[in-house]
Formats: C-alpha cells, structure tokens, sequence
C-alpha cells in the first residue's frame, strides 16, 4: 500500500514538472519570436549603439546618361546612348593605384566641345582626388580615361572613390554638362587569385579585367576567344548594345 503511494506521488510529480517546463519553454519562445522578451533578455539602446556599423556600400552606378538634354538631342540626332562600361550594382573594383575606365560615346570631338572627369574620395565626397578636361578622338567608339600615374591622384587600398564623366555639346555657353554619367570605384589588394582573375577576363575584378582586355583586342582585333570575352563582360554590364562599337582610344586630356 505505501508502494503504490509513493509510486502516485512521483507519477503526479513527474507530470506536474513536465507540465511546468513545457509552459515555460514555450512561453520563453514566444517571447523571443513576438519580441516581448524581459528587460534582462534584452539588448540596451547603448549595447545596440555600440555594435559596429555594417559595411557601406556605394550605391548603384549610374551607368546611362542624364543630363539637361535628352539622349536623342543632346549632342547630335543620334538616339544611341552615352554608356559607362561597368555593372551597375557595386562595389566594382580595382587592384591598381591608378586604374582606367571605360566608356561609350556615341560622338565624335565635333561633336562635343569638351568633357570632364573627376573624382571625388567617397562616401562624403568631401575631397576631390582628380579632375580634368578632355577632348574626344575623332570618331565615335569606346574611349578610355586613366588616372595619372602621380602619387597624389593614387587611390589608397580599402578606400572607395566616386567618378563622374560629363559631355559638354558643342554650342554650350554653360557651366552644365549636357550628359553624365557616374560609378564608384574601390582598390582592393592585388592576390594571385585576382591577378588570374583579371588575366582570364573574368568580372571579379571589373576595371582591370576590362582595360587589360580592351588593350589585347586592339592589338588583335581578329582574335574570337578575346571577342567573345568582350561580349561577355559587356553584357553583364549592361552595354551588349556597345559590343561591335570600335576601340577608339584614350581622351586627350587638356594642360
């Protein structure tokens, strides 16, 4: 008889604890999934503010042109678009101190009386890094623009910086560019693996892969490996529209 007493006792015990554990667990889930948990779970707004802040990212780049003009009259009939040679989505990057970008124009240097490019130290673009004048080939095509080699137009590693490209039409009496376009650009450390990268075309490492390839095909225009890598890069970009598009050189920069 004390037996089964007992034996009631611990079978009530057990399924009382059971009972009482189930309900806690359950409850301290809902709280963490409904966000109602007790001030002591919680984080303080000054443990929140001293997380480190997530990284930045530039924001898209502006890849097609704007301006005060539409595309169609900006500079000429053409209804063919001034084009940056880069993705849109960021960050696009850079091994070189001194890198080149890419472009389309769809004018010759009748067309338009003068362009610029600068840029300008990100995220505040407070600081410019660079600026200048220049004057387009001849012929329409995809140009080029390179950083001067001087230690202070260097881009430091780890650092993003914001450029921007602008068209000046021919008849412009203003200090308003008739198209821009703009993208950011960050260096990032030279490794094996990246230099491979940059050697097999590949889009890791956008801005030295698409000048380096840019080069080997004007020296071997004919040559269908280096074509077909440029039809690739360029449509990731955005820019299939500029894969036949001559190689036109770099823009003359003014004293």
């Amino acid at each position: 008889m004390v037996y089964k007493k007992i034996s009631l006792l611990g079978i009530a015990l057990w399924l009382g604890l059971n009972s009482w554990t189930s309900n806690w667990t359950s409850g301290w889930a809902d709280e963490i999934t409904s966000g109602t948990m007790s001030p002591q779970m919680q984080m303080s707004p000054l443990q929140i503010s001293q997380l480190p802040p997530p990284p930045w990212t530039p924001p898209p780049n502006r890849t097609r042109a704007g301006g005060s003009l539409s595309d169609a009259k900006a500079c000429t009939s053409s209804t063919e678009n001034l084009l940056a040679i880069v993705p849109t989505e960021n960050p696009v990057v850079t091994t070189l101190a001194h890198p080149t970008v890419l472009f389309y124009v769809p004018y010759g240097a009748s067309d338009v009386q003068s362009g610029e490019f600068s840029v300008l130290v990100g995220p505040n673009e407070m600081t410019r890094l660079y600026r200048a004048r220049f004057k387009l080939p001849s012929s329409p095509g995809i140009v080029s623009v390179k950083l001067p080699e001087t230690a202070d137009t260097a881009l430091t590693l780890g650092k993003s910086y914001h450029w921007y490209f602008k068209l000046y039409c021919t008849g412009n009496t203003t200090s308003k560019a008739d198209l821009q376009v703009d993208g950011w650009i960050q260096r990032v450390e030279a490794t094996p693996e990246r230099d491979r990268q940059i050697q097999a075309g590949t889009p890791e490492v956008w801005y030295d892969a698409l000048a380096k390839l840019a080069d080997h095909i004007s020296a071997m225009p004919q040559n269908a490996q280096l074509r077909e890598r440029w039809r690739s890069l360029l449509t990731i970009a955005g820019a299939a529209d500029a894969v036949q598009k001559p190689i036109v050189g770099e823009v003359v920069t003014e004293p």
